[in-house]
């Protein structure tokens, strides 16, 4: 009986421990719960990021999204059980390759729980420091169940201050230098330092804060801290790195919750920047040295004496401005030279501009310290100019004068040419002219006549436009990529109105002269090669007065003249169209062939189907 009895108690007792084993994996528990994280702040300033947080539940890992303060992320579905919640770092871009951190600027001041049950009843451990808290997530398949849990943060300051010095004897004395300065939680503010002086202490958020100076007024010639609280690529007392140096910013740590005794000082120490203009002779040009050349540098006037290239004896300050100043140095035309080569110190970048007629330019961004920028010119090979003259038929002769510089540099002088120029004719100047030289042409008064247009064939020759009777010509070359300058003069009888305007064709052909005209100059004569003609002859002029072309019962010609190897002609007359014949005429005046074509009237046109060959000296044009 008592064997029976201690059987059965064993019994019961095994049924005791197996039942919560057998309950435990029982399929319709559940093993999973759920968990809301809330993101609550304190404090001053407020808190503008967002946070994410880290969820461990055996091997399992979850992050949560962003969460900003205020704000709780949605309920989460995780193993039920012990539940590590872990606070992220939010990182944001310093804008200089590094990042603030909100490990550094705020603090983890509380963690709680508040449901399910009382305040904390799903709270098993909080560490603060480590941002990090273990709770209860209780098995449950209904979100109202959920473990609520809520992480306060408080922002964490310290304090910064900065100070403004000179390098020694540069006259900054008393001048204020703006700053910016940026940190973690969206933290900007900004203001002056007088040289000399620091600012008052000032919060800022802890970790790290970028200081900046702002503004263009002189350059940071070093960036020190007596605090030794500078950050890399600083070193904690000084920045190294010319490059960092010249963009004038630099990384200071905060101490975090740190007392004014404990705060973080920067110094920046400032220079001035210069700007150096050096002028040199090209080899092969040295009778340039010892010449007196003009500039104007931000529309101030200075000059430079050439040298030979290297002697800094030929530099001249320009005078000291703000590092990051636009700058623009021109210097000014010089008939007879060119600029061959611009050079700027430490090969900093410009932009060159203008040209040799009008001023050859260079435009740059002053840098920290001095720059010196270094024109080279050479002397430069003459032109020629030649002028034509178009009009109505029967028109005499005008006489032109071509007014300039003479001569070659420096040894530049005034000279005048006269020039007799039939109508449908082109006359060179005698004289070969200095490159970049502006020629002054001038159509002498005729009576019954009067000058309706005056153009040059190339525009980039163009120095000022018709007023009066003159215009105004460039003289280029061929080193330059310029042809002869071609100045085309259209008259009209004074007693037309309107007066009939012809502009000249684009082209010319260069180094051609009338047969018909003459020249005289008061310089030295031209080389013979400038001589060589090819000639445009006029047919015989009809009534001297156009008053229109209605009025004339039979065509004339009006004006003849060559161009790149073609024919121009202008026919006035009552018909649409006239027929023409055109005698080409090779060396000494023999006749190469004749042509009949049809043009049309009252127009300068091209004579179609007809192109000049190099046999061809002149041509003679009839209206049939």
């Amino acid at each position: 009986m008592s064997k029976l009895l201690a059987l059965l108690l064993s019994v019961v007792a095994a049924a005791f421990f197996v039942a919560p084993a057998l309950a435990g994996n029982d399929p319709g528990t559940p093993t999973t719960g759920w968990i809301e994280i809330c993101k609550a702040a304190s404090g001053s300033p407020s808190l503008i990021d967002s946070f994410k947080f880290q969820l461990t539940a055996g091997e399992t890992t979850y992050t949560t999204d962003a969460t900003p303060v205020g704000s709780c992320t949605v309920p989460i579905q995780v193993p039920a059980g012990y539940v590590t919640v872990h606070e992220l770092a939010t990182l944001t871009d310093d804008g200089h390759g590094g990042q603030f951190s909100t490990d550094d600027y705020t603090a983890v001041s509380a963690i709680h729980t508040s449901a399910p049950g009382a305040v904390d009843a799903q709270l098993n451990s909080v560490d603060l420091a480590g941002r990090s808290a273990v709770v209860t997530v209780n098995p449950s398949d209904f979100m109202s169940d959920e473990t609520l849990v809520t992480v306060t943060n408080d922002p964490v300051q310290g304090y910064v201050e900065i100070c403004k010095s000179e390098t020694p004897g540069v006259g900054l004395d008393g001048l204020s230098f703006p700053f910016t300065v940026t940190g973690g939680n969206g933290f900007s503010t900004s203001g002056s330092v007088t040289v000399g002086a620091c600012s008052q202490p000032f919060l800022a958020p802890a970790g790290h804060v970028i200081v900046q100076e702002t503004g263009a007024a002189t350059y940071v010639d070093a960036i020190t801290s007596p605090t030794g609280s500078l950050i890399p690529p600083a070193s904690p007392g000084a920045v190294t790195d010319p490059m960092q140096l010249a963009a004038g910013w630099v990384g200071v740590a905060v101490t975090p919750n740190g007392t004014i005794s404990q705060e973080s000082i920067v110094n920046f120490e400032n220079n001035i920047s210069q700007l150096k203009v050096c002028k040199f002779a090209a080899d092969g040009s040295e009778a340039l040295v010892g010449t007196t050349f003009n500039f104007t540098v931000n529309g101030k006037a200075l000059s430079a004496v050439a040298g030979t290239y290297g002697d800094s004896s030929h530099c001249v300050l320009a005078g000291s401005f703000p590092a990051g100043t636009q700058m623009s140095v021109v210097e000014s035309p010089m008939a007879g030279t060119q600029v061959s080569d611009i050079l700027m110190s430490d090969q900093r970048p410009f932009i060159q501009g203008g040209t040799d007629f009008t001023g050859v330019s260079a435009s740059f961004t002053l840098q920290a310290g001095v720059t010196t920028i270094t024109y080279v010119d050479k002397l430069a090979d003459p032109g020629l100019l030649k002028v034509c003259k178009l009009g109505p038929a029967g028109e005499p002769a005008v006489t032109v004068t071509v007014t300039g510089p003479r001569g070659t540099a420096p040894d530049i002088t005034t000279g005048t040419d006269t020039l007799t120029i039939p109508v449908g004719q082109c006359v060179l100047d005698p004289n070969w002219l200095p490159y970049a030289g502006v020629q002054t042409v001038t159509e002498q008064a005729q009576s019954g006549y009067a000058v309706s247009s005056a153009t040059v064939d190339d525009p980039s020759l163009l120095a000022s436009a018709l007023s009066g009777s003159s215009i105004g010509a460039f003289v280029g070359n061929a080193a330059a990529g310029l042809g002869t300058a071609v100045v085309t003069f259209t008259n009209a009888a004074a007693e037309a109105a309107p007066p009939v305007t012809a502009s000249a064709p684009t082209g010319s052909s260069s180094g051609s002269s009338s047969s018909g005209g003459s020249s005289s100059s008061s310089s030295s004569p031209a080389p013979a090669a400038a001589a060589a003609a090819v000639t445009a002859a006029a047919s015989t002029p009809a009534a001297p007065a156009i008053r229109s072309t209605k009025a004339i019962a039979k065509s004339a010609l009006a004006a003849t003249r060559i161009s790149n190897h073609y024919v121009y002609v202008r026919v006035v007359g009552s018909s649409s169209k006239a027929t023409i014949r055109v005698t080409l005429i090779g060396a000494k005046q023999k006749v190469i062939r004749s042509v009949l074509r049809s043009v049309r009237t009252n127009k300068l046109v091209r004579v179609g189907n007809l192109k000049l060959g190099t046999s061809v000296r002149s041509v003679k044009v009839k209206v049939l």
